[in-house]
């Protein structure tokens, strides 16, 4: 077995590794904090895009209920202008 003497040129070296991985933590940590940042970003987003999908659902079945009362309209008027037509009721036929 033998024993390394720990000299000053030794202790520099392991302080430089020391720096480096302290540095490389540091460099990992602002990463992991903007890729939570840009997480955070993307899950508003989908949600916001969620909420405004709902939005436009819930407006086309307005429009479609609106479209079906249109038809059920018209379909009455016309049954009421074919019902005059038939019996002479209309003045310009």
């Amino acid at each position: 077995m033998t024993t390394e003497r720990w000299d000053d040129d030794r202790l520099d070296r392991l302080a430089d590794r020391i720096e480096g991985l302290t540095s490389i933590a540091e460099r990992h940590d602002r990463l992991i904090e903007s890729n939570a940042r840009v997480i955070q970003a993307l899950a508003n987003a989908a949600a916001e895009a969620r909420e405004e999908r709902q939005q436009l659902f819930q407006r086309m079945d307005r429009q479609q209920e609106e479209i079906v009362g249109l038809r059920i309209e018209t379909r009455r008027m016309l049954d009421i202008l074919i019902n005059q037509r038939d019996r002479g009721d209309n003045p310009t036929a």
